[in-house]
């Protein structure tokens, strides 16, 4: 009686898993009789790339109404399809922009920095003041000036300033209201022209082709930044750098050799750590 038992029970076990094993194959083909793929905002290409290889739209959600909304699109391929269960190959990545054509590099040294009437950078405090004679009184001023600049927090560094009109060679620098130099160990390292009454100008660019051709500067379409209505353009070169302030009517050049600040900087430094070391409390 208990075998028989034994008996009906593992028929029963072996027609009921029978039966879960016949309903499954036939579960699983209705659900693979698609597949399926999501494309996160597919362009019109991409959708027609897919469309070739029996992908159809089965939903579309999201969008707003304009070119930037994002939405997604939901693809289904029939198991009929030849290609059914095969890998659509990704869409060829667009080839990145070229990089921004690089402005060239000013070569221009020290020596070749632009002269103005006669006036360059490097020159000697006794060559700049033979341009601009003084009375006894303003040579001594000059003098206790430089001797002054020699000690801290200078550094060797001062300035001078010119009224072109309070001097007998004003003639020289018709156009020219006022000059500013900047002297470093007696050397000049900067220099400011300011221009008045000049002429009109629409825009930079119509003074910039003037500046540039008349100081054998690289033509103003090379400079960094360049705009035709740039304001205040500027140009570092190997030995200087010149910049223009204004454009029409009135406006200045400035030239700067770069190289006295890191020697003012470094006579700092060092004289701050001689005052640290000598410290006393």
């Amino acid at each position: 009686m208990r075998v028989r038992v034994c008996l009906v029970t593992l028929c029963f076990l072996i027609s009921y898993c029978s039966t879960a094993s016949g309903q499954t194959p036939k579960r699983n083909d209705r659900l693979a009789e698609w597949e399926y793929m999501q494309l996160s905002s597919p362009s019109d290409d991409v959708l027609n790339r897919y469309a070739k290889e029996g992908w159809e739209i089965a939903a579309a959600a999201g969008g707003g109404g304009d070119s930037s909304s994002f939405y997604r699109v939901i693809l289904k391929r029939s198991k009929s399809h030849p290609l059914f269960g095969t890998r659509t190959a990704e869409p060829p990545k667009p080839e990145p922009p070229p990089p921004p054509p690089q402005n060239p590099k000013c070569k221009l040294t020290l020596a070749q920095a632009p002269v103005i009437r006669g006036l360059r950078l490097g020159m000697t405090s006794d060559e700049l003041f033979a341009v601009f004679p003084a009375n006894e009184r303003e040579e001594f001023d000059r003098a206790q000036r430089l001797k002054s600049a020699e000690l801290p927090p200078n550094y060797g560094y001062t300035n001078f300033q010119f009224s072109l009109s309070n001097y007998p060679t004003k003639d020289r620098f018709t156009g020219i209201g006022n000059l500013t130099f900047g002297l470093f160990d007696r050397k000049v390292v900067y220099m400011v022209a300011e221009y008045s009454d000049a002429p009109q100008f629409d825009r930079v660019g119509q003074l910039m082709e003037i500046i540039t051709k008349q100081f054998s500067l690289p033509e103003f379409k090379d400079w960094p930044g360049y705009n035709e209505y740039l304001s205040n353009p500027s140009l570092s070169c190997d030995g200087f750098t010149f910049k223009v302030n204004g454009y029409s009517r009135s406006f200045s050049v400035v030239l700067t050799d770069p190289t006295f600040n890191k020697i003012m900087e470094d006579r700092r430094r060092s004289d701050l750590a001689k005052k640290r070391e000598g410290f006393k409390l």
